[in-house]
């Protein structure tokens, strides 16, 4: 049987005597945790005796949760504590962020060297205040000076080609004229404006008025007369190019007459005046929609309809109950249109259709499909011309419908 070690010596060398067991666990104290006396006594003190004693604190420490929250409480403190004094020691230079200093307004800042210059008129951009910081090497946010240049007068009588979809009220807001400017500037439109086709050249003028050309016998006065406008005005237009002291103007010249205008004529239009056929529908009065879109140009007196714009093959109805006066090509700009009478002093037109459901002398019912939407005739895109007609006099259709 094998001897303890204890009982083993080499040959001539002293026993050391044995190591004394250790002492018994620590019991706990009232408050979780057991005296750490023993630690340093210097009979006990041993990397054996401090292992188990460390291993014995740290056991009965994370048994006992008061204790435990308590601690991390205290810890948690500390860490903060810590965390403060570091940061005050640190050296942040504060004045570097300009955002937490306010910046003084100085008014006397002597110019820069190389001031900003206006591109356009060549003058030097000043502003009336500027800020200044009175740290060294601090960067800030400069104001950046910007000309908000206005948007200068046309000087010049301009062509525009019309463009699909285009109308005389949206063409002249596109120059920032009135649609009765452009009418009267191209006589074509004047009488007819569904004359507006696609590829059309028209006369822009850079103002509202009228432009005029001048006939026999005209002179300024007689032309500001007509036109209900300021002969002065028409002799200091740049473009008329008139000597002030001696305004001449000739037969044949065109002269532009700022702020004219011009009366406004009704047109009449053709209405049929035979006698109503035995057996035909009579209109109740009350006018619907002839179709649904949206109106992209309305009333105004010399366009004397709504367009309501929609696709090509929309259905195009009956506003109201009568029967068909007409029902085919129009050599005037409508297109392909219909007429229906209404028996009670109205009538109807639809135009620019691109096909047609119904004939002449037909009865047709309010509501009922008469043909579909185009853009034939004089027409910019695909819509319907809708025109109400009370005898010869062409109504505002806004005034009829719900």
């Amino acid at each position: 049987m094998q001897q303890p070690l204890s009982k083993k010596y080499p040959k001539g060398s002293s026993p050391t005597p044995p190591l004394s067991a250790p002492p018994p666990n620590p019991v706990p104290d009232a408050s979780g945790t057991s005296s750490l006396a023993g630690l340093i006594s210097p009979n006990q003190f041993s990397l054996i005796h401090l292992a188990n004693t460390l291993r014995d604190q740290l056991s009965n420490f994370g048994r006992n949760e008061a204790l435990f929250s308590r601690t991390s409480a205290h810890l948690t403190l500390l860490l903060l504590v810590a965390l403060a004094l570091a940061v005050a020691s640190m050296q942040i230079q504060w004045g570097r962020i300009s955002a937490l200093r306010p910046l003084t307004p100085q008014t006397d800042v002597a110019a820069p060297a190389a001031p900003t210059v206006d591109k356009e008129t060549g003058a030097p951009l000043t502003l009336p205040t500027q800020l200044n910081d009175f740290l060294d090497d601090v960067l800030v946010s400069a104001a950046v000076p910007h000309t908000i240049i206005p948007e200068r007068a046309r000087e010049e009588i301009s062509t525009y080609v019309v463009q699909s979809g285009d109308t005389i009220y949206g063409i002249a807001g596109k120059f920032g004229l009135n649609p009765e400017t452009i009418m009267w500037s191209n006589p074509d439109l004047e009488n007819a404006p569904d004359l507006l086709s696609v590829g059309q050249e028209l006369t822009i003028l850079p103002v509202n008025g009228v432009y005029h050309q001048v006939g026999e016998g005209d002179t300024i006065q007689s032309i500001a007369d007509t036109f209900k406008a300021d002969p002065a005005a028409i002799i200091a237009y740049p473009l008329n190019q008139l000597d002030p002291d001696n305004p001449v103007i000739s037969a044949g010249q065109w002269v532009v007459v700022p702020g004219g205008s011009k009366p406004f004529i009704p047109r009449a239009v053709v209405a049929y005046t035979g006698e109503i056929p035995e057996g035909a529908n009579e209109g109740t009065g009350a006018f619907s929609w002839p179709a649904s879109g949206t109106i992209y140009q309305g009333y105004f007196p010399w366009h004397p309809a709504i367009d309501i714009a929609a696709y090509i093959g929309a259905p195009v109805l009956a506003a109201d109950s009568g029967y068909v006066i007409a029902a085919g090509w129009s050599d005037v700009g409508y297109g392909y249109h219909i007429v229906i009478d209404h028996s009670n002093g109205y009538q109807t037109l639809y135009a620019h259709l691109n096909a047609i459901y119904v004939n002449a002398g037909e009865n047709v019912a309010q509501g009922q499909q008469i043909g579909e939407m185009g853009n034939t005739g004089n027409a910019t895109g695909p819509h319907l011309h809708f025109e109400v007609r009370q005898s010869t006099v062409q109504r505002n259709p806004i005034g009829f419908l719900p």
